[in-house]
């Protein structure tokens, strides 16, 4: 198990997921509840994300076996879906590959809101269940023991932020928080890019 793996998983996952940049959208939804009641909301989105990505870390292989999908195809594929993210996250769009407006404004008027679609697939979305399954794939025992406290990491850390997003929004600014999920993009590009040229190589 390599540290370096390790890191860079933690910084993909986190980038993709991007609980700061989901600030002003965990606020907006949840301007009626109580302290107490966000803090429940959060936890439950952040543990239905956790378990979600869990089960395709170590499933995810099956599954594309199941569909007779090659590694490398789903590398391609996934890579898109990220550089796709990226290029929203770097005009400091919200990604509508999480959710779109109409969808938005759907939540608003169910009454739990936590699991679905906090949980997923607003946190536990297309492109981090890709990340994941794409990791995990070639991962033996240990690696996905690693990259399961990986995934613990981040969704603590998504819950964290969650609780404490009023006082990062106040002291971030709307700008701010564009400038992270600007600077974010860029990495999920990079990465993005990364995921397709492997999958070409294996390819041809």
């Amino acid at each position: 198990m390599e540290a370096g793996f390790l890191i860079k998983s933690f910084i993909t996952l986190f980038t993709i997921i991007d609980p700061i940049g989901g600030t002003p959208f965990f606020l907006s939804i949840t301007t009626t509840y109580s302290e107490r009641e966000k803090k429940k909301i959060a936890f439950k989105a952040a543990f239905s994300a956790l378990i979600t990505l869990l089960v395709f870390l170590w499933i995810g292989k099956f599954l594309l076996y199941f569909f007779q999908i090659s590694v490398s195809s789903f590398k391609i594929a996934g890579g898109l879906l990220l550089f796709l993210i990226s290029i929203e996250m770097l005009l400091g769009k919200t990604t509508q590959v999480k959710t779109t407006e109409k969808e938005t404004l759907k939540i608003k008027e169910q009454e739990d809101i936590s699991v679905v679609p906090l949980g997923i697939p607003y946190l536990a979305g297309p492109g981090a269940i890709t990340t994941i399954t794409i990791l995990g794939e070639n991962s033996g025992f240990y690696d996905k023991i690693g990259l399961s406290l990986v995934i613990f990491l981040v969704t603590l850390l998504t819950f964290l932020i969650f609780i404490q997003a009023l006082k990062i929004f106040k002291f971030l600014g709307e700008l701010g928080i564009k400038a992270v999920v600007r600077i974010l993009g860029l990495i999920l590009a990079s990465i993005a890019i990364e995921y397709i040229t492997t999958g070409l190589k294996e390819i041809f």
